[in-house]
């Protein structure tokens, strides 16, 4: 009898178990409920701020996005920007190098990253560049006593085919290649950086300093070289404009530069003021 009894019991557990789970399944959705919807059908954002409880993970950890689930309370985005700039430069000041050095031409290629405030009206900005500058010499064809070594042997003394050596040289050209980094500030005075209508104007002024190589070629023979660094500011003006999903900028550019050299073996500092015409992309 006692069988008989546990067999019916398990009988009736078979019936009335699938009924329950059926039921309950059927009443516990597998997906959560949907955002509420707009008339319109656009998604409604919560009014409040979300929350980062202490001990949770990160927003980027978990892919949190304001697209999705609201805003986050202050938002400072940041940009991307790459340029080109090129223009002439001209030697000022000086005692020896920029009275012999002519009106030049400098190019930089850089990228700038900018970190705005909320309003998207004020950014500040980093600046990663490249800067190569040529100026040909013989402004006043001074002759600079300089002693170098070409092809294992010294520029005063003769070589085996009996050419004299020299001790005096004169310019023929010089140019200097240079990394640089600086810090600088940017305004937008009409419409902030986000604004979606039209153009947008933009000023803005930037220090830092640079450093690299510089070589002067004579005019008689040989060459020298040196390693140089620089200190520069700059004031730019540029207008953005729309392009697809990214902004196209143009503009011009005023830039100081003082670079500290002994390349004629004596102190050959060099002073630049350069106008450059500024092209580049933001996205």
């Amino acid at each position: 009898m006692k069988y008989y009894r546990w067999i019916g019991l398990v009988l009736a557990l078979g019936v009335v178990c699938p009924n329950a789970l059926a039921q309950l399944a059927s009443t516990t959705p597998i997906f959560p409920a949907p955002s509420p919807l707009s008339p319109e059908g656009t998604q409604i954002r919560p009014t409040e701020p979300m929350k980062v409880e202490p001990g949770s993970l990160s927003p980027w950890i978990v892919y949190r996005r304001e697209c999705c689930e609201g805003g986050t309370g202050f938002v400072a985005p940041i940009y991307t920007e790459i340029y080109v700039s090129s223009g002439p430069t001209f030697p000022v000041g000086g005692m020896t190098l920029s009275r012999e050095l002519q009106t030049g031409w400098s190019f930089m290629v850089g990228a700038r990253a900018l970190f705005f405030n909320e309003p998207h009206d004020r950014a500040w900005l980093v600046d990663l560049h490249f800067m190569r500058t040529h100026e040909s010499g013989g402004k006043q064809d001074t002759q600079f006593p300089v002693v170098f070594f070409q092809n294992g042997r010294r520029s005063d003394q003769p070589d085996l085919q009996g050419n004299p050596g020299r001790t005096t040289f004169s310019i023929q050209d010089s140019g200097r290649s240079m990394v640089g980094l600086g810090l600088g500030r940017v305004w937008y005075p009409w419409r902030p950086a986000n604004d979606e209508d039209g153009c947008r104007w933009r000023i803005g002024v930037d220090a830092g300093g640079r450093y690299g190589a510089h070589r002067i070629n004579f005019n008689e023979f040989g060459h020298v070289t040196d390693a140089i660094g620089s200190v520069y500011a700059g004031v730019q003006t540029m207008v953005e404009i729309p392009w697809r999903t990214c902004l196209f900028q143009t503009g011009v550019r005023f830039e100081w530069a003082y670079t500290w050299s002994d390349i004629l073996q004596r102190t050959s500092d060099v002073q630049d003021l350069s106008v450059m015409l500024t092209i580049g992309l933001r996205y």
